[in-house]
């Protein structure tokens, strides 16, 4: 049986060698619960989250944080507790991915379980969970109800015949290849031969200037915002690019041009075999339909990480038309709600029935 260890007075450097520890005696280690993800997370956390230990005959097995935020009169009259998240939007923009427990191989169900026991003697009435790609083991716990959402995700599968763009569009639908074959002699014949260049982790101030311009150009009028507006942001990802050195993953920054024009950038993380593509930043030159920088950025992109050897180009979620057009291979991420089974949460659940059906 495990026995729990909750602390909320702790040092980075002890979360480090924990961490560490952990990973080292695992196969694989999710890059969004690594020490690479989490400790930038933590220093930029103005309290610290509590810090929770599973430990099996004093050997740790287990790792996970807990935040908690209060009331949201009138939606929910109560508070709740969050994974590796805070609940706070500006700091949560840091979007973890793949969310979960970290626990060695064998330990998982017995972790998730100990401490939805845990929990159950807490306040908060509602635990969040957002998002994971394994969301069944949280949903075993009889003292709790969960609502559960879908998020869909796409990936491709990559095979090193891929180095060449030419094969990978050869699988994609007759539309997709059509569409982006053209957009690509269009790009030729008005600006130049198509290139990439990689930046590395730490890309040069002005490349990172105008990879922050452009995406606040897209996204800075839209209700989220873009990222690169939020201070917290920007510093938590500057602090993954400084990492390459420190941790088995490490952050790549890519540009693509089109003869001199910046087509725009593709922050990536990489994991093991896995390319996570976390953000782009394009530069939409023209409003032709025939101009169509995202698809040729992530054609080379592909073609470039496949030639590395790597397997998984992983879009991550959102819907997305160009993440259908690409893709081989469409999975689902979880946001993975529960509420403590009593009166309140029974009436809250209710309540929220009566008015799906009225809308």
């Amino acid at each position: 049986m495990l026995t729990l260890d909750v602390r909320d007075n702790y040092t980075l450097d002890e979360v480090a060698t924990t961490l560490t520890s952990l990973e080292q005696a695992m196969p694989s280690v999710p890059l969004f619960l690594s020490l690479f993800w989490i400790r930038p997370w933590l220093e930029l956390c103005e309290t610290l989250p509590l810090w929770l230990t599973f430990k099996d005959s004093g050997q740790v097995v287990g790792s996970i944080f807990v935040c908690s935020t209060g009331y949201r009169l009138p939606k929910e009259p109560f508070g709740s507790g969050w994974f590796n998240k805070t609940g706070q939007p500006k700091l949560d923009q840091i979007w973890i991915e793949y969310n979960d427990i970290l626990a060695l191989p064998g330990y998982r169900q017995a972790a998730i379980n100990s401490l939805l026991e845990w929990c159950k003697n807490q306040p908060q009435q509602k635990w969040i969970l957002e998002i994971t790609d394994k969301p069944k083991e949280w949903l075993q716990h009889p003292a709790y109800s969960a609502e559960i959402s879908d998020i869909p995700a796409f990936r491709v599968n990559l095979s090193g015949s891929y180095a060449d763009y030419n094969r990978f569009l050869s699988q994609c639908s007759s539309n997709s290849r059509s569409r982006i074959r053209r957009a690509m002699k269009y790009m030729q014949q008005h600006y130049g031969e198509l290139s990439l260049t990689s930046l590395g982790a730490q890309p040069d101030a002005v490349s990172l200037s105008n990879m922050m311009s452009l995406h606040r150009r897209k996204w800075g009028d839209t209700s989220e915002g873009s990222g690169f507006d939020n201070p917290t942001f920007v510093q938590f990802h500057k602090a993954l690019m400084a990492g390459e050195d420190q941790h088995a993953f490490h952050c790549e920054v890519l540009a693509f041009y089109a003869g001199d024009l910046c087509l725009g950038y593709t922050y990536n993380l990489l994991s093991h075999d896995t390319v996570f593509f976390y953000l782009s930043a394009i530069e939409y030159a023209e409003e032709s339909n025939r101009f169509q920088p995202g698809l040729i950025m992530h054609t080379l992109a592909i073609a470039y990480f496949a030639g590395k050897g790597y397997r998984t180009y992983d879009f991550m979620g959102g819907d997305s038309q160009y993440k259908r057009s690409l893709s081989n291979e469409q999975y689902a991420l979880t946001a993975v709600h529960l509420y403590k089974r009593n009166w309140l949460t029974q009436l809250l659940s209710i309540i929220k029935t009566i008015a799906h059906r009225f809308r």
